[in-house]
């Protein structure tokens, strides 16, 4: 049941029913429910993987929470020998947590010669990333006391399935999402409005933007051998804005519904187009998905007695400067290096992960050196101009980097970069109509165009702090409804879908 389904609206409606009049005390069972549902119409046979997963999160910190709390009242040996305790639970959890993640990301790859003999075949979860990594963080947390333990296990299954985060996060930590999901949310027109709003834009960015950018996108990369370097140029800066618009789309609908509820998730993207350097776009873009490498695997790195002894080391010889370099250079290098084999196993997402953990760290070191020679060319700063070269120039970073990821092989990269740095570039293709023969026709680009100009302007009256939804709410209820119907028939008109054609899946749910 995708969220782009007919049966998803008619699903969402039910719940709300259901979930609005049952007694208070047990609207998180109906979450739950509805959850499990919601997955079970992936394949049933997808259950166990989270129920699973969830038990082993679920044993692992009670185990840590008890044997804590036992030592609560007793002495500092008692409270050493709980951590000692506390951090063979944690990882021997963190472990299985991992290897059942790595059975599905690695074991899609392996089985794909075998499947071909033999018929073998892999049960993939949908969403197991997402959810595996907040269990992770849960186990994490409850071992370094910022958690308490969770009694009940369905509570903490309900965590880990709640469907509007499921299948594409947001990455969310369990102390801020459950006492929402089990709190008493009552119905509010306000928050009525705001979410289905919020819905409506996701639908308009994944329906009318990101899926009409596919077919230009699949069309031009299904057939790359016969393209030029000046198509898939165009193919790649559409890539771009698709997987922005897909992934943020999903999000909004996500976030919208749970508002609706009175449940807030957290934010998983602020704009990240308008960012000046490649360290803010990923403070911008996947927000949750930073923040986890943050908190369990750059912070640990950085605090670990081994690398504290190397700083020490280094200091001595070099000063405290070097020192905190070299250690940042070390956790950013394994942040992305995992980064990258999150997105993906093969060659391409290691080079991707590569590539942005470079530019950050070289944004880290050069920034400095690079602010005194704009001082000594006298570039002002300040200027408009010298920020929208900023951005301009980040966007450029990023869509190399969609050079990396949308072919899904390294040597189809190599390939296309080929072809537009050579005679194969053919830029008069973009300007004698060849343009409206991928998948898109003259009226279905030009309006692709326009869409994004329209999304442009959204978002930049938002990253300047003018809220949409808050403009729209100070509206007379006669403009505000036009604005709600002219947005609903602009999706149903202009939205890729209909007979003999399936609306594509979120990208991001394959992780």
């Amino acid at each position: 049941m995708s969220f782009t389904s007919f049966f998803f609206f008619i699903f969402l409606v039910l719940l709300l029913l259901v979930y609005f009049h049952v007694p208070e005390r047990m609207r998180w069972v109906v979450l739950l429910i509805a959850s499990i549902i919601f997955y079970a119409t992936w394949g049933w046979e997808k259950l166990p993987f989270i129920m699973l997963l969830a038990w082993i999160a679920w044993v692992a910190g009670s185990m840590i929470g008890l044997r804590y709390s036992k030592a609560a009242d007793g002495d500092k040996e008692e409270l050493k020998k709980a951590r000692q305790y506390g951090r063979i639970v944690a990882t021997v959890a963190v472990i299985l947590l991992l290897a059942l993640l790595m059975y599905v990301k690695v074991g899609t790859l392996l089985v794909k010669s075998l499947s071909l003999e033999g018929g073998v075949s892999i049960i993939v979860p949908l969403g197991i990333s997402y959810y595996t990594f907040s269990l992770i963080g849960y186990v994490l947390d409850c071992y370094w006391r910022k958690e308490q333990y969770e009694k009940n296990y369905f509570k903490l299954l309900l965590f880990a399935s709640y469907f509007p985060k499921v299948l594409q996060g947001p990455i969310v930590k369990y102390r801020e999402l459950e006492p929402q999901l089990v709190a008493v949310h009552r119905y509010d027109y306000r928050n009525l409005c705001y979410g289905l709003q919020l819905m409506l834009w996701g639908y308009f960015k994944k329906l009318v933007i990101a899926d009409r950018l596919a077919i230009f996108v699949n069309t031009v990369y299904g057939d790359y051998h016969h393209k030029s370097g000046s198509m898939l140029l165009v193919a790649t800066i559409f890539g771009a804005f698709q997987l922005y618009c897909d992934f943020s789309g999903c999000m909004d609908i996500a976030a919208g519904f749970s508002e609706i509820i009175g449940i807030k998730l957290d934010r998983n993207f602020n704009h990240p187009f308008f960012s000046e350097s490649t360290a803010e776009f990923w403070r911008r873009w996947h927000i949750t998905l930073g923040v986890w490498f943050k908190d369990y695997v750059y912070m640990p790195i950085s605090v670990a007695p081994r690398m504290m002894k190397l700083m020490g080391k280094v200091r001595k010889r070099f000063g405290m400067s070097a020192a905190k370099n070299v250690s940042t250079i070390i956790a950013l290098s394994v942040v992305w290096i995992l980064t990258g084999l999150w997105h993906g196993t093969g060659l391409n997402y290691v080079v991707w992960g590569i590539y942005w953990g470079v530019l950050i760290i070289l944004g880290m070191l050069l920034g400095p050196s690079l602010g005194k020679l704009c001082v000594k060319l006298h570039i002002n700063t300040d200027s408009r101009e010298w920020h929208l070269f900023r951005k301009f120039r980040t966007f450029c970073l990023f869509v190399i980097s969609r050079f990396m990821t949308i072919p899904g092989d390294f040597k189809v990269t190599l390939e296309v970069w080929r072809k537009i740095f050579s005679i194969k570039f053919y830029p008069w293709e973009l300007v004698d109509g060849t343009i409206f023969n991928m998948g898109l026709n003259r009226p279905n680009f030009v309006a692709a165009i326009l869409f994004l100009v329209l999304l442009y302007f959204v978002s930049r009256h938002e990253e300047n702090g003018e809220s949409g939804r808050d403009w729209i709410a100070q509206k007379q209820i006669v403009p505000r409804w036009v604005i709600y119907y002219g947005l609903l028939f602009t999706i149903l008109i202009f939205g890729i879908y209909g007979p003999g054609y399936n609306a594509s899946d979120f990208v991001y749910m394959k992780f």
